[in-house]
């Protein structure tokens, strides 16, 4: 396994068309990259997909890996809680990179997670990978 292609993305929960009712219109070309980019992906047929999010909980000496077979999250907090996504982790690829962290003196793993639940920096990714991805399993690190 290899890492295919890698990607930066902002993560406006308007661009969510339930959440931004119209608002889109003002990240447009937002919208448009990130439909281009979903669909790159699904072109490359990955396995797994790796997201990160700066508003998970970091630790400043430790890169977290999520553990457990999935997790989920919604758009509550802006107003739009029946729009939930779930992903289901590759957990053999987690223990790999965790037992090769550990060999190589790497400060990674599955230990100390603060919160299993998703948040909008995973959300919004989620929400246009999904439709184009729908069977890919996923690796949830929480960076430095």
């Amino acid at each position: 396994m290899s890492i295919l292609a890698g990607y930066f993305v902002p993560h406006p929960p308007i661009i969510v068309e339930e959440i931004g009712r119209g608002e889109v219109r003002k990240i447009h070309d937002t919208w448009n990259q990130y439909l281009q980019i979903s669909k790159e992906i699904a072109a490359i047929h990955p396995q797994v997909i790796i997201l990160s999010s700066p508003h998970a909980f970091a630790h400043y000496d430790y890169f977290q890996l999520s553990s457990g077979k999935h997790a989920e999250g919604s758009f509550a907090q802006f107003g739009h809680s029946e729009l939930r996504y779930q992903i289901t982790y590759d957990e053999e690829l987690v223990q790999r990179i965790e037992s090769i962290a550990k060999e190589n003196d790497f400060p990674a793993g599955t230990k100390g997670e603060k919160s299993a639940q998703l948040d909008h920096g995973f959300l919004v990714p989620l929400s246009f990978l999904q439709k184009d991805n729908p069977q890919v399993s996923y690796i949830r690190g929480l960076s430095f």
